[in-house]
């Protein structure tokens, strides 16, 4: 991925508010401007005003205010430039699911395509669920017009904002964990990646987390064991995966899970890390009636972290969009923004314990 923009893929049945919420806070709020790609979809989902407001419905109910939707049937008019400078003011763009072989027919070596690829190149977001999700790699998973089991079909190409790269959507909803073998076959060296429903990955300069609540299915020729803490090189006839939960990170030009010892500390700016100082509750802990706070301060443009059970203080460094992580340690906090833009809570995630929600007080 050599653009400095995002990218959000899910797994399908992903329109609701956590994933909308983090569309949100990556496009760096609600009040800007988001544009629809509905068609993936079905002409009888999509071929009145009704269908387009209840496409948009969901955002609305978010607090988006400014919503558009791009969509042709035709080559010729993917290629005009009314659509064109439409998209091209767009914060953030949200494809829709259907099949993905209609946005490939349409939009592939269009004006469209280029334009995508111009807003990730000015640090945009792009978010894509189910058929959304496939067409982003450039080697197109399911796309052929017959038959979605096909793994490839008449439509082989994706928009490939990201090289060497198949996307499967669904993925142990629908039980299509040793499909992807099939297209390892004649693609060997192709990372593939399977999502579930209700999951995603934020993708950005080549590292992505996964968020939701299922799996992200890895298939790069190897085989990664966190208990025994070892990556096992695959022979080309052996059909292995493995997964990833949610605060997994993964590299996708090394292929290979980011673990303490792969993490680089990178330049931040002082003033995002002044948006994210103040005191964070544990959300889940005041449930039980604990209340668990992390203060995080800024000394001499360093990030320290301060916990209140125990007085530890510690200090964190940058990782990568929003992510921080503590040096010599498996801990790592991921930021998210709300709906005005706002730093409003972090995840922390930790191996062995998973995920917690820590909320700005």
């Amino acid at each position: 991925m050599k653009t400095k923009g995002t990218l959000l893929i899910m797994g399908g049945n992903c329109t609701n508010d956590f994933f909308i919420s983090e569309f949100a806070g990556l496009a760096g709020g609600i009040e800007s401007k988001v544009v629809i790609i509905p068609t993936a979809m079905e002409d009888k989902y999509i071929d009145s005003v009704s269908d387009l407001n209840f496409l948009k419905k969901p955002f609305i109910d978010f607090g988006f205010k400014n919503i558009d939707i791009i969509h042709t049937r035709e080559t010729k008019v993917a290629n005009s430039d009314f659509l064109n400078k439409k998209l091209l003011t767009a914060d953030a763009v949200w494809i829709a699911g259907g099949r993905q072989w209609r946005l490939a027919k349409v939009y592939n070596g269009t004006k469209i395509q280029n334009s995508l690829k111009t807003l990730l190149n000015q640090g945009k977001v792009i978010a894509g669920t189910s058929a959304g999700a496939s067409i982003m790699g450039d080697v197109l998973v399911r796309g052929d017009s017959k038959n979605h089991t096909i793994m490839l079909g008449d439509y082989k190409n994706g928009f490939g904002f990201v090289t060497n790269l198949a996307i499967d959507q669904h993925h142990i909803a629908r039980n299509r964990q040793f499909d992807m073998f099939e297209l390892k076959k004649e693609r060997p060296n192709v990372l593939g990646i399977g999502i579930d429903e209700n999951t995603g990955i934020v993708l950005h300069k080549n590292k992505f987390r996964v968020l939701g609540k299922s799996y992200v299915t890895i298939y790069d020729n190897t085989r990664w064991s966190e208990e025994r803490d070892t990556i096992y090189q695959l022979d080309a006839s052996e059909k292995q995966f493995y997964t990833l939960t949610n605060g997994y990170e993964y590299d996708i030009v090394r292929r290979k899970v980011i673990q303490k010892n792969d993490r680089k500390k990178l330049p931040y700016k002082e003033d995002i890390l002044r948006k994210i100082t103040g005191t964070y509750q544990q959300s889940k802990g005041l449930k039980f009636g604990q209340d668990l706070r992390i203060t995080i301060v800024l000394e001499e443009n360093e990030l320290y972290f301060e916990q209140s059970w125990n007085k530890v203080k510690y200090r964190v460094d940058y990782h990568y969009l929003n992510t921080f992580f503590r040096p010599n340690s498996i801990s790592t906090y991921h930021f998210n923004k709300d709906k005005t833009g706002a730093f409003s809570s972090f995840l922390f995630f930790q191996y062995a314990y998973g995920v917690s929600n820590w909320v700005k007080m």
